[in-house]
């Protein structure tokens, strides 16, 4: 049997949280996780804790990836929208049939090529307005989906979205199961 897998763009100031709790996630749902880090050296994350990477985005940019997932933090934001790489990866992700995850500053790497353009969207709420002119509508929702982009609002929503994800990658079955297995309840919206 062949695993769903999710590659996690590990950018410079990704905010800790957010990149952890949805790989856990979905490493306990079964899919196989790949994290890159997109930039040379070691990384920090927004709380300057440092983030391992198993890659590199150049090592891996080409492979086939059924959820791609950009964690949030400004750092990050910031860098997904000037690392063409990046913006590359995100583009070719929208315009297939995987998944592109993205969560609290992160949709603001959906502006610069214009991939949020009648989307709808959330994000972390202080950059609505930012967001928001770019984007076909903003909602102040923990968890949205519009076809394969699914965006989240930030750290106190990473588990939510990682539950989103194992249900889409793994079945709804599967993410209820790893929620309760970490004493938790979980039922799609």
């Amino acid at each position: 049997m062949t695993h769903p897998t999710c590659l996690v763009l590990l950018n410079p100031g990704a905010e800790e949280i957010e990149t952890m709790a949805v790989a856990d996630i979905l490493v306990r749902a079964g899919v196989s996780v790949t994290i890159a880090a997109t930039a040379g050296g070691a990384i920090r994350g927004s709380r300057e804790l440092p983030l391992a990477a198993d890659t590199t985005l150049p090592e891996v940019a080409d492979d086939p990836f059924d959820c791609i997932y950009l964690p949030g933090g400004m750092g990050s934001a910031d860098h997904a929208c000037n690392d063409l790489a990046v913006q590359n990866i995100i583009a070719k992700q929208l315009a297939g049939s995987g998944i592109l995850a993205i969560i609290c500053a992160s949709p603001k790497a959906l502006l610069p090529k214009g991939l949020g353009k009648g989307r709808t969207v959330t994000c972390y709420p202080a950059l609505r307005d930012l967001v928001e002119p770019e984007v076909g509508k903003w909602l102040d929702q923990p968890v949205v989906w519009d076809g394969n982009l699914v965006t989240s609002q930030g750290p106190g929503t990473a588990m939510e979205l990682g539950f989103h994800l194992a249900a889409r990658l793994c079945g709804v079955e599967v993410a209820q199961q790893v929620a309760k297995d970490m004493l938790l309840t979980w039922a799609p919206a």
